[in-house]
């Protein structure tokens, strides 16, 4: 209830405010200044720009004619307010003179002492007097800036149709997670295999899908499953068809005075106004702390996706925006009077900041900088809304950046409060387990609370290491000690590979401190992942397929789903297939899978080197506690020693047979290296029957940014 009505004053705040202070935030004044400067006034110009309000703005003749045509033009008393500020405005932002409301009355009741009939002659000599309007003239004026009104409010509408197609995606998406976990309606069940085989587990393209392909060795793309694409693509189509269409302004007209000016203002009120609409789904789509997530069952990847996506398409409409006032500036020169403008300026830099967002958000660069990347995301984020916000403030549109604000002060006030109920800085024990991966254990905070397939961002603090570490969190999953109380544990444990960094750093701690582990100081945020309970009970047998250090992601689904186990169940096989490159991995493991093996769980574990040496313990590995626990391991554990990549479209192919054969559902669960992962998917969506009386699921553990 809490994010409906968020949700729902959010929606209040953005409708209230998609005004602006243009020529369509009040027709009646839009109508009634373009009417008076068709006259003159005793001003160098006549056509409405800069200089010429400067000069309209201290003439009283021309305020009083402009006030006296706004009253006389609707009897609202609300639309004659409305009508007033806008002229107050006007004469602000383009001519620099201050007046106020009291003198737009003053003029107005003033200017009738003073009346002179309407002539053509008005429009070669000074008016000296207050104008009586021509009520026939004038309708044209109002009729053609309505049509012009009604054109942007058209643009805003269709702006609005793209933030519904996303509410139409997430609410449909929302009940069919409602419904898989908390009502099990096997409506669709009969189509459960074709849809996993053809749409919701395939790549896209070939098998890319947590790996990026490169084209031509230079250009990047990252694929996501068919489905996702096609979501993708029909928002794609639907705004290119939003763009194109509804436009109904005629000519001639007294604001657009030639079909190629007309058409080059419209497209960009269509381009902008839609790009504006899609900034808060970038936003949302982005942050950490997305209730969607929850709601939906979409996991982060797919909404990281949904996230870059959004901010291409949008980048892309603020660029031909952007390109139509250039190409505007230029023609009619000197492009540096519009470049004076402060709007102008702030547009430009937010324009600019959008391609940098873009291009350093790509994933090659994230791998090769990822410390970099964080920081700079981060304050290019924060500088667009600064950005936008001084471009729309004289403009309007304001609900939209005030949005922006709201969902990005609201994922960060979240995260504090995630790491405040945690105890702030805490202590973790460090300690390494060879092959370059470190485990660490926490005290078990009183409210993190945590389901299968959680993680946490953990950041660490250290006044050895560089001062940017210690802003960075990073995303690992947890587990929990087998040997503890599963409904009250004492403890927490993340492991996790050095990469580069702060990971590196800290391992390069604990081996050169000599001792077994060592302390550290971090903040914990978190636990995310979290998923709607699951009332409907399970009726398929898990297999989990694990490489390298992916055991740790795909180990929690079988503790969750084995802790209740108090007997063997013959009926269900739950197994566990763990592909790693030499035995010294059940160093730092051999508890969990002791664990599994008590609970019936089938453990096999595959190792793939070539080097012979792999198959036996390193004995001298620094964590010297962890090898009798997996001594005892080995004697009972099955063991193939391939020396090779295993076929993983066997493996699969042959549990399903084996669970077709007993009549019972399989889910596959698999997590390791970005090939691993492709392989995989590609694996289970190839060896799914298209006709068959048990249904395959499979569900990816990978992280991808």
């Amino acid at each position: 209830m809490k994010v409906i009505s968020w949700l729902s004053f959010l929606l209040a705040t953005l409708l209230t405010t998609t005004q602006a202070l243009v020529i369509v935030d009040s027709t009646i004044a839009s109508s009634c200044l373009y009417y008076e400067n068709q006259f003159n006034w005793g001003c160098a110009k006549k056509t409405g720009h800069s200089g010429s309000y400067a000069c309209y703005c201290v003439t009283p003749n021309w305020l009083q004619s402009v006030t006296n045509c706004i009253y006389n033009a609707t009897t609202e008393q609300h639309l004659r307010e409305h009508a007033f500020r806008h002229v107050i405005g006007r004469c602000k932002t383009k001519g620099h003179v201050h007046l106020t409301m009291k003198e737009m009355h003053h003029y107005q009741e003033n200017g009738t002492n003073y009346f002179v009939e309407f002539s053509l002659l008005a429009t070669t000599y000074p008016v000296n007097g207050t104008l009586k309007w021509n009520e026939t003239d004038f309708k044209w004026f109002h009729s053609k800036f309505k049509e012009y009104t009604v054109f942007v409010q058209r643009s805003q509408w269709f702006g609005w149709g793209l933030v519904f197609y996303w509410a139409f995606i997430i609410g449909m998406a929302t009940l069919f997670n409602i419904n898989k976990r908390m009502l099990g309606w096997r409506f669709l069940n009969r189509y459960n295999n074709v849809l996993n085989k053809t749409l919701l587990i395939p790549s896209m393209f070939s098998n890319y899908h947590d790996r990026t392909f490169i084209l031509w060795r230079c250009i990047p793309f990252d694929f996501p499953t068919r489905a996702h694409a096609i979501v993708m693509t029909i928002f794609i189509i639907i705004t290119m068809i939003f763009v194109g269409i509804g436009y109904n302004v005629t000519l001639p007209h007294p604001y657009l005075t030639t079909r190629w000016y007309a058409n080059l203002v419209l497209v960009s009120y269509r381009t902008d106004l839609m790009s504006l609409s899609i900034f808060p789904m970038i936003y949302f789509f982005g942050i950490r702390n997305n209730p969607f997530m929850y709601l939906t069952g979409f996991s982060y990847t797919t909404f990281n996706y949904y996230h870059r996506w959004c901010a291409y398409i949008c980048t892309i409409l603020a660029f031909i925006h952007s390109i139509i006032w250039t190409v505007w500036a230029v023609y009619q020169g000197p492009y540096s009077t519009w470049a004076k403008d402060d709007y102008w300026r702030w547009g430009i830099a937010a324009t600019t900041l959008m391609f940098l967002l873009i291009f350093h958000s790509e994933r090659v660069i994230r791998n090769w900088a990822y410390e970099v990347f964080l920081l700079i995301h981060l304050f290019m984020s924060v500088a667009f809304i600064i950005c936008m916000y001084y471009h729309l403030i004289v403009l309007g549109w304001m609900g939209w950046v005030w949005a922006m604000v709201a969902i990005h002060s609201y994922d960060r006030f979240m995260r504090l409060v995630r790491i405040g109920l945690h105890g702030g800085i805490v202590n973790a024990n460090l300690k390494d387990c060879g092959n370059g991966i470190i485990k660490m254990t926490i005290k078990k905070p009183r409210f993190f609370n945590y389901q299968a397939g959680s993680f946490a961002y953990v950041y660490f603090f250290s006044s050895t290491s560089a001062w940017f570490y210690n802003y960075q969190s990073h995303p690992f999953t947890v587990l929990n000690d087998p040997t503890e109380d599963p409904k009250d544990p004492k403890t927490i444990v993340f492991y996790f590979r050095a990469h580069k960094g702060v990971t590196r750093t800290i391992l390069y701690r604990i081996l050169s401190s000599g001792e077994e582990s060592v302390n550290c100081k971090i903040m914990l945020e978190g636990p995310y992942g979290a998923q709607l309970p699951q009332l409907v009970k399970s009726e398929s047998n898990i297999i989990g397929i694990a490489a390298g250090l992916g055991i740790s992601a795909v180990y929690p689904h079988l503790y969750k789903t084995l802790k209740q186990v108090t007997e063997i169940d013959s009926e269900y096989k739950h197994k566990l297939v763990w592909i790693i490159r030499d035995m010294n991995y059940l160093n730092w493991f051999a508890k969990e899978l002791n664990w599994l093996r008590s609970k019936g769980c089938d453990v096999k574990i595959v190792v793939t080197s070539f080097d012979k040496e792999s198959f036996n313990f390193d004995t001298e590995s620094s964590s010297k506690s962890f090898t009798e626990k997996a001594t005892d391991c080995k004697e009972e554990l099955y063991i193939e020693k391939l020396g090779a990549k295993p076929n993983l479209y066997e493996i699969v192919g042959s549990e399903i047979a084996t669970s077709e054969s007993v009549n019972k559902n399989i889910n596959f669960v698999g997590c390791g290296p970005e090939l691993f992962n492709d392989d995989l998917r590609a694996a289970v969506a190839t060896q799914i029957p298209k006709i068959s009386n048990i249904n395959v699921e499979f569900q990816s553990e990978s992280f991808v940014w």
